[in-house]
């Protein structure tokens, strides 16, 4: 059965307190197969269907199975609700009151290119700055239609999935990240606020240098704090003493099966993240494909007999 606690605790942090453990949910789930035993999705997809209508839904619902067990057996306290605001208010339905549901947008700002767009991005800012506004203005205002969107579905939270960051840097200067980026996060943090609701950001890699300016946008959250790009929680927490953070146990340490150490990471992640602080315990990304079954549920073993201490 689903344990309301968990929904709870998030609410609460949303609602701006703290609740007596932190929460956790992943932002994707894609080992289901070997640790739910369902089929596989292609079976659902490649199935026989007497319209794209009814493909469409038959693999909303299997979407849907994936994170409802994971609500029902794993305590999650939300759940994906999609990039397509349709397909958010199809979870919101049947999710009901277990656990809250989360709306994704991944255009909203400028965010790492692509490796084959990476030297003509590279190009446009130096000599073509004013397209390069005229382009941030056209995602910043698509983004505001997608979040309302996605509020009028029902969303209680919502999330950027705006990668900014090598694992050594992040992928412009802090000087063209001031340029290009902030105004329009800072834009849509306000817009999303007007709606309601509260907005975080996904990033992998090193924000280190970028940090703070992401930080003045008024942006509520910060998911990933990649270890891989040598984020330390602990310190970001120094930092950011009531920003509410989301993750840092590390996607490359589970795809290992030592015990000890995702252990170890989990402890660092509840202790600096943490417990008493504004902190959902995550890993570093998502549950990824190929992830051993056995990482994620010593991952979640260490969490939850900390949050029972």
């Amino acid at each position: 059965m689903s344990d309301p606690t968990n929904k709870q605790r998030l609410q609460t942090l949303l609602d701006g307190g703290i609740p007596d453990a932190p929460p956790h949910w992943e932002l994707v789930f894609q080992i289901q197969e070997p640790f739910f035993g369902m089929p596989h999705r292609s079976t659902v997809r490649n199935a026989p269907y007497g319209s794209e209508e009814q493909k469409k839904l038959a693999l909303w619902q299997y979407d849907f199975e994936v994170y409802e067990r994971c609500v029902e057996e794993l305590g999650w306290a939300a759940i994906p609700g999609s990039y397509n605001p349709e397909e958010l208010a199809f979870r919101k339905e049947k999710i009901g009151d277990r656990a809250l549901v989360v709306g994704f947008e991944g255009e909203g700002v400028f965010w790492m290119p692509s490796g084959e767009k990476m030297v003509d991005f590279a190009v446009r800012l130096y000599e073509q700055p004013d397209d390069i506004q005229a382009e941030g203005r056209r995602k910043c205002d698509a983004a505001k239609e997608l979040f309302r969107r996605h509020a009028d579905a029902g969303a209680d939270l919502l999330l950027g999935t705006w990668d900014m960051g090598f694992n050594t840097q992040p992928f412009v200067s802090p000087a063209q990240f001031e340029e290009i980026v902030v105004p329009y996060m800072t834009e849509l943090v306000d817009y999303v606020h007007n709606l309601g609701v509260k907005l975080m950001i996904h990033s992998d890699g090193c924000l280190t240098p970028i940090l703070e300016q992401i930080h003045k946008t008024g942006i509520d959250g910060y998911q990933s704090v990649d270890p891989q790009g040598f984020m330390d929680i602990q310190t970001v927490r120094e930092q950011y003493p009531d920003w509410l953070l989301m993750g840092n146990v590390a996607c490359n340490m589970l795809q290992d099966t030592d015990e000890d150490k995702i252990r170890e990471s989990v402890q660092y992640c509840m202790q600096h993240g943490g417990i008493g602080k504004p902190y959902i315990f995550s890993t570093s990304n998502c549950i990824f494909n190929g992830m051993p079954v056995d990482s994620y549920k010593t991952m979640l073993d260490e969490y939850q007999r900390l949050c029972a201490d």
